[in-house]
């Protein structure tokens, strides 16, 4: 696998227009509208510039030597980020992919693009998982979408000042010839509870 290739496969040839209001976010390309759940915010523009000068990737002994030292660089930022008002923590990070980039040659439903998306999430955060995981289908306003299980890791930073067992979710909406994939992470102290979680993916909406 070449991760790198990977990552920059999915960067779209063009910029997502965004329009931010009190109560909702909508991306203006794909006619789809995000609500705002309590207490949550757009993070600071600086807020992913911040995460990647920080966090410490797994060593990917398996990966050659010149993917294992530029996959981290080509990570590009997302549509938008949003987090807990006060605590920062829950995150959800919001990205826009091409269908074809996450199927490949692949006839993959969404769930299965899910699933993929968690066998490839280890190259990046190393798991605390005991078992395999699985994604699950949901429909929200009459989109189609997936919700993974919960992948435990280790949010390590480079200087260990900062390493926390955390949680990620990942939730995928197919949108016509897009998937909205949303990486939710919390811990157990700052935690996105499961109300919390329903309603976002209901406000949802196109």
């Amino acid at each position: 696998m070449n991760l790198t290739k990977e990552i920059t496969s999915r960067k779209l040839n063009f910029e997502p227009q965004v329009e931010i209001s009190n109560e909702s976010i909508k991306i203006k390309d794909i006619g789809i509208s995000i609500d705002l759940i309590e207490n949550f915010v757009l993070a600071d523009k600086d807020t992913f510039n911040k995460f990647k000068a920080e966090y410490q990737f797994p060593k990917n002994s398996e990966l050659n030597k010149k993917d294992r030292e530029s996959f981290a660089d080509a990570i590009f930022e997302p549509v938008f980020i949003l987090e807990n008002s006060e605590k920062k923590r829950p995150i959800i990070a919001c990205y826009l992919f091409d269908v074809r980039a996450l199927k490949g040659k692949n006839n993959l439903n969404i769930r299965s693009i899910n699933k993929f998306e968690l066998m490839w999430t280890s190259y990046l955060a190393e798991p605390k998982n005991d078992r395999r995981l699985n994604a699950k289908r949901i429909v929200t306003n009459e989109l189609n979408g997936a919700i993974s299980e919960t992948y435990r890791f280790e949010y390590k930073t480079k200087n260990d000042s900062k390493n926390k067992l955390s949680n990620l979710k990942i939730l995928t909406i197919e949108i016509k010839d897009y998937v909205l994939t949303f990486y939710i992470v919390d811990d157990e102290k700052n935690s996105l509870n499961q109300a919390e979680l329903e309603k976002f993916i209901n406000g949802i909406k196109n």
